[in-house]
């Protein structure tokens, strides 16, 4: 009797051995499949900045291609083509950081002129400004400097730009760019008299997957904030802060504080 009670207790053991080893195999797999959906997810927040961004870049290169291949006039088309060099020549730039950046990678910064960034973003938009009855004010000083690799500053200066004139679309508007020393750091504020943003809406707005404004066309892709994701990442990897508030009138206003030369 006691040596069938201790094979039964043996068995028993054994069960329990095999039980304990099956929820561990189960556990390290249901850990691998984890695993691979956030690199998926990751991959494909990185994938849709990349095609967010190289839309903002490819924009104003077909604009200037086709403004050169509509005239006769030599010195117009060489002026166009030039810019569709220069500006081919940065989307290669941008997006070779961006890559270095997700891989938390990325070039040493270099002392870079905060005015002549402003200067680029601004001429990088396809569609003049006053042309959508936007009136800009840049007030920055041409010897304030930062470290930060151009390309990138300049590319997040240009997402802040386009967001404040999609804010202010369909009506007039101001838009105000200023930059200021403020002890170690330079303060960068991009100023629009836009639809402004909510409490809530302003709690997600570096969410990549939330448009700034997700009632007026949830199903266009447009508008889903990739952009500022994109500045938020590029602000971090300089050691910057990117943060947004509600004007006390109409609109808002993004500022950069960044890391003085």
């Amino acid at each position: 009797m006691m040596e069938r009670a201790s094979a039964q207790s043996a068995g028993l053991s054994g069960t329990g051995a095999d039980s304990v080893a099956t929820l561990r195999a189960t556990v390290a797999a249901l850990q691998d499949q984890l695993l691979a959906c956030q690199r998926l997810a990751v991959l494909g927040n990185l994938t849709a900045m990349i095609t967010h961004e190289l839309n903002n870049l490819l924009t104003p290169l077909m604009a200037h291609a086709e403004a050169a291949l509509a005239t006769n006039d030599v010195t117009f088309m060489r002026k166009a083509l030039d810019r569709v060099l220069v500006q081919s020549q940065r989307a290669m730039h941008v997006m070779r950081h961006l890559l270095a950046l997700a891989h938390g990678d990325g070039d040493a910064p270099v002392p870079c002129s905060v005015a002549e960034a402003v200067r680029e973003a601004v001429e990088t938009l396809t569609r003049p400004l006053e042309k959508d009855g936007i009136d800009l004010t840049v007030e920055v000083p041409d010897d304030l400097r930062v470290p930060a690799r151009p390309e990138l500053l300049c590319q997040l200066l240009l997402n802040l730009l386009l967001n404040a004139r999609a804010a202010m679309q369909g009506g007039r508007g101001t838009l105000r760019v200023t930059a200021r020393r403020a002890g170690p750091r330079v303060v960068i504020d991009v100023c629009d008299t836009g639809r402004g943003l909510s409490a809530a809406q302003i709690a997600d707005v570096f969410n990549p997957f939330l448009a700034a404004d997700p009632a007026a066309e949830p199903g266009d892709w447009r508008r889903v904030g990739l952009g500022l994701s994109v500045c938020r990442l590029i602000a971090r990897h300089h050691g910057a802060r990117l943060r947004v508030a509600a004007n006390t009138g109409p609109g808002c206003t993004f500022t950069v504080e960044w890391p003085a030369e």
